[in-house]
């Protein structure tokens, strides 16, 4: 049942307010408290139920789109397998060119070792006869000998010629001797002292002279030729460390 209020007015003109009955049918809740939780519980149900399906929805959206870039990615594995397979193959076949190729470098590599080890032998000689254009007559060579013998390892004997000075210990990579005639013995000792100051040979000395009867003075002498004759000269390094491996037992010659 419910009630109005209705506004009335009183015989000297004031306002009055009652409540007007209105009839209705009464509201009685017969249901036990269990319907009412079950229906609570219900609705609650149902909308777990539709968080579930959007939540299914969501994820299987997110699978198709990571299954296509899966997808994908796995497309463009496939092609580089099959590049790498191709480039493989002529990797392959290209193989004898570049074992050939190796061969050839590594045989430059020797010739360039080989001939920067090479002694300059035509200049040594040509240095050997400049020593002697001293004076009127030029000193005259009956024979020269040269027998190189390379570039000595560490422990060898650094310089195996003949030296008349045995205190001072150089690197030699060959022995020269020769037979000359000179006009006098004042022209003997020039040739000696020029050959002293060349950078080519170590230790040059004469070994014996004979005086004619011209006074032409002949003479045989020995000079061990040093690596400046080399066509690439030894680094200093390279030279101590053949002088540090010396012994010192290596005599006169080092």
């Amino acid at each position: 049942m419910t009630t109005t209020r209705k506004k009335l007015f009183d015989r000297g003109g004031s306002e009055q307010s009652r409540i007007a009955f209105v009839p209705s049918l009464a509201r009685v809740n017969l249901l036990p408290a269990s319907v009412g939780e079950s229906i609570a519980l219900t609705k609650v149900r149902r909308l777990l139920v539709i968080l579930i399906a959007l939540l299914v929805v969501a994820g299987l959206g997110l699978w198709l789109l990571q299954g296509s870039a899966i997808r994908q990615a796995q497309e463009r594995l496939t092609l580089a397998q099959d590049e790498n397979e191709i480039l493989q193959a002529q990797i392959a076949r290209l193989s004898p060119i570049n074992q050939v190729f190796e061969q050839i470098r590594t045989q430059q590599a020797i010739v360039e070792l080989t001939l920067a080890a090479q002694p300059r032998a035509a200049d040594v000689i040509a240095t050997l006869i400049d020593a002697g254009q001293t004076g009127g007559t030029p000193v005259r060579m009956s024979s020269i000998s040269v027998e190189y013998r390379g570039i000595p390892s560490p422990g060898d004997l650094p310089n195996p010629c003949p030296n008349p000075n045995p205190f001072r210990s150089q690197v030699a990579i060959g022995c020269l001797t020769f037979t000359a005639t000179a006009q006098d013995r004042a022209q003997v000792s020039q040739f000696l002292l020029a050959l002293e100051a060349d950078p080519f040979f170590i230790g040059p000395y004469v070994t014996t002279t004979t005086v004619g009867g011209d006074e032409a003075v002949s003479f045989n002498g020995t000079a061990a030729v040093s690596t400046d004759a080399l066509v690439t000269p030894l680094s200093q390094e390279r030279i101590a460390e053949i002088l540090q491996a010396a012994t010192p037992t290596d005599g006169g010659g080092a």
